[in-house]
This record gives C-alpha cells, sequence and structure tokens, in this order.
C-alpha cells in the first residue's frame, strides 16, 4: 500500500511538495547493494526502473523479456511473470507456499503456479491538474486484485494467464485507467526453442506487460491500477550474457471498464525492434531501438490528427555497488496531422555511492529534456511525445509529461537501516520552447503557451521506502 500527498500552488511558480511511502522503492536511481554478486546483469538487466532496488536475496533485477533470466527460486517479482517457482516445495510446507508449485505428472516436469496479488492505493489530490480543469481535487481509493495460473510444460513452453478486477471509490472524478472490472489482464504462451551454443529463441503471442530497457519511454504505469498492456507477438533471442534482440508486433489493449470487454485498440499500433548488449563498450550497456507508434486520432498544440511517430534511438548505462550510469537519447520522426514530426528526447541518471559508510549515501543528478515546438505554423511538428512514459520520472507526484519539459535534479539517497531508502532533493524545471505549452497528466493534455520564463517550477521531492 502507499499514500502520496502532493500540493501546487500556481503554475508559473509552482512548487509542489510530495510524500511517498511504498512497499518498493521508487527513487530514480540507486546502485545496488555493496553485497551484489552480478551488478551489470545479463542483456536488458537494467529493464526494471532505476531505483526499484531487487530483494537482498536478489543481486540483480529479472530481465522482463521473454525467455531472459528470472528472479531467484521463490522470491516474487513486480513483473509477474519472471518469477521462479519451479522448486517443488517440501510436504509439510503451508498451502499458500503448496499452490506455488503443483506437480502434474510424476516427473514433476510439467506444473501449475497459482498466485494473486491484492493492494489497496490511496491518493490524495489538490488541483491535480495544476487548474487546467475545475473543482480538479480528487482523493480516491483504488483497489487492484490478480489471479495468476502459470503452466509450465518441460522447460520450453509456458502458458500464463492473469485475471484482474480494478475499482476506484470515492472519486470526485473518474482516471480510466483505475476502472476496469474482472477481465484478461495477461494472457499468453511462450514458445522457446534452445540453439545450442547460439543461444535462444522464444516466441510470445497473446497479451502481456512490456517494458522496455529502463523503461522511462516504455514504461509499465505502476501508479494506476491498470499497467500498460499490448496484445499481439513478441519474438525474443537471446545469447545469454552477451546479446538480447526483441521484435513484437502490438496494438496497445484499450480498456473498458465493464467485464471481459478489454480490447486490442485498433486505432493503435506499436511495432518495433530493442537490441541490448549488457557489456559491448568499455563495460558499459549498450542498447539501440527502432520502434513506430501510430494513432489514428491525437491532440497536441499543433492540432488534432492522425500521428505517425518513428523513434530511434541508443542508451548507454552500468550499474556497479558505487557508481551508476544511464544516458539515453532517442530521435522521433514522421508525420503528424500533415505535418513533419522534428522532435527528441536527452535521459540522463547518474550516481556516486559510498556503501561501506554508515547510511551508504549516494549523490544523484538526473537531468532530462524533450522537445516542444517553437513555431506552431511552419508546418513542423516538434513536440516530442514517449509511447508509454513513466510519469514518476520527475517526481511521485507524476504531473508533468515530457512534452517540451525539461528538468535538473540533484539528489541524495540514504540508508538508515538495510531496509529503508531515504531520497531527497529539489527538481527544477523549464520549458524547453517558450512557443509550446506545458504537458500534464497520463493524456499529456497542454496548457497554451504563455509568455515569460522558460521556468516552470520546482518540485521537492521526499521519498521513503521500505
Amino acid at each position: 500500500m502507499s499514500r502520496r500527498f502532493s500540493r501546487l500552488a500556481g503554475l508559473a511558480c509552482a512548487a509542489p511538495l510530495s510524500l511517498a511511502l511504498a512497499s518498493v522503492a521508487s527513487a530514480q536511481s540507486v546502485a545496488p547493494d555493496d553485497d551484489a554478486k552480478d551488478s551489470s546483469g545479463g542483456p536488458q538487466a537494467s529493464a526494471s526502473p532505476p531505483g526499484i532496488r531487487p530483494a537482498r536475496s536478489q543481486p540483480a533485477p529479472a530481465e522482463a523479456l521473454p525467455g531472459g533470466r528470472k528472479g531467484p527460486p521463490g522470491v516474487p517479482q513486480a513483473i509477474r511473470w519472471t518469477e521462479d517457482w519451479s522448486k517443488k516445495p517440501a510436504d509439510d510446507a503451508p498451502f499458500l507456499e503448496k499452490i506455488r508449485h503443483i506437480s502434474l505428472d510424476a516427473d514433476d516436469n510439467v506444473y501449475l503456479s497459482i498466485g494473486g496479488e491484492a493492494r489497496v492505493y490511496y491518493t490524495n489530490w489538490k488541483h491535480s491538474t495544476l487548474g487546467l480543469r475545475a473543482n480538479d481535487d480528487n482523493d480516491p481509493v483504488q483497489t487492484r486484485l490478480r489471479l495468476v495460473g502459470d503452466l509450465h510444460v518441460g522447460p520450453y513452453v509456458r502458458a500464463y494467464v492473469e485475471l484482474g478486477d480494478n475499482r476506484e471509490h470515492g472519486e470526485q472524478f473518474a482516471t480510466a485507467p483505475n476502472e476496469d472490472h474482472i477481465d484478461l489482464y495477461q494472457a499468453f504462451m511462450d514458445v522457446t526453442v534452445p540453439l545450442g551454443d547460439a543461444g535462444k529463441l522464444t516466441v510470445r503471442p497473446g497479451r502481456f506487460e512490456m517494458p522496455l530497457g529502463n523503461g522511462k519511454l516504455v514504461g509499465i504505469r505502476e501508479g494506476l491500477n491498470m499497467r500498460f498492456t499490448y496484445q499481439g507477438l513478441r519474438t525474443t533471442y537471446i545469447l545469454p550474457g552477451k546479446l538480447s534482440v526483441d521484435a513484437f508486433a502490438l496494438r496497445p489493449v484499450a480498456i473498458s471498464a465493464d467485464s471481459f470487454d478489454d480490447t486490442g485498440d485498433a486505432g493503435k499500433a506499436f511495432k518495433g525492434i530493442y537490441v541490448s548488449a549488457p557489456k559491448a563498450i568499455a563495460g558499459f550497456g549498450t542498447d539501440a531501438y527502432w520502434y513506430r507508434y501510430d494513432r489514428s486520432n491525437a491532440t497536441l498544440r499543433e492540432g488534432m490528427g492522425e500521428d505517425q511517430r518513428t523513434n530511434w534511438g541508443a542508451r548507454l548505462w552500468k550499474r556497479t555497488p558505487r557508481f551508476d550510469f544511464d544516458l539515453e537519447g532517442t530521435i522521433q520522426r514522421g508525420s503528424f496531422a500533415d505535418q513533419d514530426i522534428r522532435a527528441w528526447g536527452v535521459m540522463l541518471e547518474a550516481g556516486y555511492s559510498w556503501p561501506s559508510i554508515p547510511m551508504k549515501p549516494r549523490l544523484g543528478l538526473r537531468a532530462n529534456a524533450f522537445s516542444g515546438d517553437d513555431d506552431l505554423s511552419d508546418g513542423k511538428a516538434g513536440t516530442f511525445v514517449a509511447a508509454a512514459p513513466r510519469l514518476p520520472l520527475y517526481s511521485e507526484a507524476a504531473f508533468f509529461n515530457f512534452s517540451n519539459m525539461m528538468d535538473l535534479y540533484p539528489s541524495l539517497t540514504l540508508k538508515p537501516v538495510d531496509n529503508v531508502t531515504l531520497m531527497a532533493g529539489p527538481d527544477f524545471l523549464w520549458r524547453q520552447d517558450k512557443a509550446d505549452g506545458v504537458y500534464i497528466g497520463p493524456a499529456g493534455a497542454s496548457f497554451a503557451p504563455y509568455d515569460g520564463s522558460r521556468y516552470v517550477g520546482t518540485a521537492l521531492n521526499l521519498e521513503a521506502s521500505w
């Protein structure tokens, strides 16, 4: 369960104070513990959002890609299909442990894992849209329920089904991804073809979550009841410890509030290739990607119309017990409402830790810049739009979308005890272009451009995780 309090007074001199208490760390970039055995991990090892520190028994996060490295046996994961329940429980194990591994044949080559999840999430908002709409205070209670069935047939075939029920209670106005009565949340098959020393190939048709890379541009939307899910086909090639190649052709799932009525969104399409090599350049992980996100109808400051947006990007990253570094750049091309897209984004997270001294301090720096449109009449669309943005990139308040935004965030992280992490710092925010507005919320609704300073405000962030 987590509680979030946010207050903002005025847009031009915004100064939000947000406090997040969460069961999973949400600090933006935290190096692994100093007793980590393998902080570099394998391909896409940093796919979990930076700062979500693995459990003490887990030196590196599970890989959120088909056929990737699972979490350690018996340790729950944020991405549920990365869990490993292959170990048969003892005869006198508790009932809830026994249902995580139910043998279906004498040799234990076929087993079923049954699990679930319950989450209650309270948020208290004052001016949740910063005045973009009237009467925008909101204090909903979200409830999330999940029931998981994971069938394994030998080492190369699995079928995964996850039912979900999501409710929002006491809200002043509804947020669509928070309300979805019992429905098929995820349902997919994995068929893996072993290639010997050449690695393995996994094919995944169905409906599933799909964070990519560090989860900033294509994330999971954890703050709301419903994460981003897609349906279609995903194929992954892995050469363990050296290379992964992920190809996908999907439609985002359109959420409807009634039961068993969610479908692939006919007005959206998402396809691409993501390549990751964990130690390609001087021991740094190197990612490169291309993907295209098409929307039949989109709204930006430049107008309304069809958006066909292609992303080309690269990323350089490394995590050790003392040093963490993550630099990513991307450009966007294509067309929006008969205008040529010319947009870009740059993201940096870096820090240095002292794990051998009390409270294991870490000094961190985050800097991001995303393009806006400097001329709304030149026939070019310059506003950057992320496919599935991780909005808490700026703060747990998640006020701001990425479009036309720049920030600089120095931070201090402390661990007063091993299982508690504190992180604090000021986040300074600017518009990239004065001719463009400030974009807020999951939908990216925009304030009109305004004269005066490009400076938007300062967010004072304090995060405590246990």
